[in-house]
């Protein structure tokens, strides 16, 4: 429950900055022409990346060795799936308000596809890991 309170937190806090820098004033306009925006962009998801692999090499460090049984295969199994679930909804809802907002001018700024790709991977990992905190608390509540 730890790693998945801790990875919650490790990718909001990247959802939250990514989020700021995203609709901070001519992003999305001038999303190719900005370079800084993109290596901050870049480095948010390195930080992202490399806090999974940090949690990951800390929880299965011999030190904290945590036994698994079929409860947590369980756990992590619906969190998937809760997850897959929340991004298709996602994706489906950006896209048709993408769609329904520049309808009329015919093309979509190419920053909202970028937008759609990151804040993917932020969603599939905020939700997976939402979703298996509320499964280990739920499950230490009976």
């Amino acid at each position: 429950m730890m790693q998945s309170l801790l990875h919650m937190i490790l990718w909001s806090l990247v959802a939250l900055i990514f989020t700021i820098v995203f609709f901070s004033r001519g992003t999305i306009e001038n999303w190719g022409d900005n370079i800084n925006k993109t290596i901050m962009v870049a480095a948010l998801f390195i930080f992202g990346f490399g806090g999974d692999f940090i949690l990951r090499l800390i929880f299965k460090n011999k030190k904290n060795k945590i036994i698994k049984d079929e409860r947590d295969d369980y756990i992590s199994m619906k969190s998937m799936a809760i997850s897959g679930i929340s991004t298709f909804i996602y994706i489906f809802i950006v896209a048709i308000s993408l769609y329904t907002k520049y309808e009329n001018s015919g093309y979509v700024p190419v920053a909202w596809v970028w937008f759609i790709a990151y804040s993917l991977v932020m969603v599939a990992n905020i939700t997976g890991s939402l979703s298996s905190s509320v499964y280990y608390w739920k499950s230490e509540m009976e």
